[in-house]
Formats: C-alpha cells, structure tokens, sequence
C-alpha cells in the first residue's frame, strides 16, 4: 500500500463518531475520512488534529478511508499565543485557497518550512510577512518590482504602490520613499534563513500586504489581524 503524507488543516464531524478530514499534501488538497474520529479511544486523535503533519495509508474510495497514520510533526503548541492564533488563522485561510493548478510540492515544502519558523522563532510577525509576500507568487499576482507599472522604466524606481501593484519610478510620483520598494524585493526575492531577512515596522508591513490580497486577490486577513 502507498503511504502519504500531508498537513491537517481542518476536520468536521461526519455521522455519529467520524469524521472527515482536510489535508493539504504535496499534490493538493484532500480529503480522507477517519472513522470513529471523535472518540479519543480510537486513537486517531492524531489524525483529526489541525496542524499535524501526518503519513497515512487510505484506501482507494471516492472518499479515501483512513486505514493507519501516524504523526511526523506536530505544530499544535504554535497556538500558545494570540499573535500565533492570529498567523496560524491566516496561514491556514491562505491554503485552504491555493490555486489548483499550484506546483503543491513546493508550496507544501515552504508551508512546512513556515511552519517550523514560526514554531522556533520569536518574532511572529516577520515569519507571517514573510509567507504572505512569497505566497503571492503561487497566487500569480505577483507584485512589479523591477519595473514602474506606469512607465515600464526599469531605472530610478524609487515607490512601491499598494493600489497598482508595484514599483513606482521618479517620473511618475512624487514620493521618494524607497525603503517599502527595497523590502518586498528582498522579501519577495531572496531566499535566505528568516534572521537574515531585514526587519522593519511588521505592523504597518502586514497592514499593506493586508491591503495588497484584499485589492488584488479579494481575500480578507486584516479581520485576523485586529487587535
């Protein structure tokens, strides 16, 4: 039998004890039923808990059946605080939307990469930030930051607009203000561990990428955001 493996991102009830849970794995989003899923005694807890990263064996139904798992990672206790709350919310809301079409392999290996970030580092806000600018990518609304969107010139960028989507150049705005053009492009291109990323004012950071899938993707996370 075929074994998988797959990320818990939410369960609900199905008849009297089951239930059926949603994954996200490395070819897309499934869902598997676990039978006699609400009683603990059956020992599937570890299957019906969200945020667990778990290898399982199913059968071939149209509504796979779980036959055995066990638990590779758990990320549970990254709920230990309402700021993790809050990413976790919004991580979660971002793949339960994941285009179809997606390359899931690599976003599942960034997911789980995003997950252990955010389980060993402190800074919250950096982690979530840094996950909502690459994920634009997979979402193909993907930001200009090598060109104005007005003018097409590839010099003197100096802006980054939120409405339009991407960098301003000096002949077509006023605001000089380069420092929010420098870090989406470093948040959106550079790959490096998540201490190297440079740090800045995360609140008003997530506020505009808030506003960016709002305008751009019409996905709401400012309401996990509030205080």
């Amino acid at each position: 039998m075929n074994e998988f493996k797959g990320l818990i991102i939410d369960s609900i009830d199905y008849k009297e004890k089951s239930k059926i849970v949603y994954l996200y794995t490395p070819y897309g989003k499934e869902s598997i039923l676990v039978k006699a899923g609400k009683a603990y005694k059956a020992g599937n807890l570890g299957m019906i808990t969200t945020l667990n990263e778990v290898s399982y064996v199913k059968s071939k139904a149209k509504l796979p059946v779980m036959i055995e798992y066990h638990v590779l990672n758990s990320y549970f206790e990254i709920t230990s605080s309402i700021e993790k709350i809050k990413a976790v919310s919004i991580i979660l809301e971002i793949i339960k939307n994941i285009p179809i079409d997606s390359n899931h392999l690599r976003c599942y290996d960034f997911i789980i990469k995003t997950l252990n970030d955010l389980k060993n580092n402190s800074n919250t806000k950096k982690v979530l930030s840094l996950f909502l600018i690459k994920m634009l990518y997979i979402y193909g609304v993907n930001p200009s930051l090598k060109e104005c969107v007005n003018c097409h010139n590839k010099d003197n960028l100096v802006f980054y607009d939120i409405q339009r989507g991407g960098a301003l150049c000096s002949n077509c705005t006023l605001n000089n203000t380069k420092e929010k053009l420098d870090i989406w492009t470093e948040y959106y291109y550079d790959k490096k561990d998540i201490n190297d990323y440079t740090d800045i004012d995360f609140d008003k950071l997530l506020k505009d990428i808030g506003s960016y899938y709002n305008i751009h993707l019409s996905i709401n996370i400012e309401k996990h955001l509030g205080a």
